[in-house]
């Protein structure tokens, strides 16, 4: 899915698929990445489930990076490449 990150068109139809609590999980991603789900739950009014669903549904699509949280190996952080 590397494709979708260089092709904005393709990138914006993938978007529009998403629900629009994934769109508001990519938006802060791209804002403050690399970011955690507990960050990332704790700027926007989403519960845990929600956001976790989310991020699994961007990174599905090719739309964010997922790399091991050093500090917290228990969590990951999220980010835009």
């Amino acid at each position: 899915m590397a494709v979708a990150l260089e092709n904005p068109k393709l990138k914006q139809e993938l978007l529009s698929d998403l629900p629009p609590s994934a769109i508001t999980i990519y938006k802060i991603v791209i804002g403050n990445g690399p970011i955690t789900s507990r960050e990332i739950v704790e700027m926007c009014s989403l519960a845990p489930r929600t956001v976790r669903h989310g991020l699994k549904l961007l990174v599905r699509a090719g739309l964010i990076q997922k790399l091991p949280h050093l500090l917290d190996m228990r969590s990951c952080k999220f980010y835009v490449d």
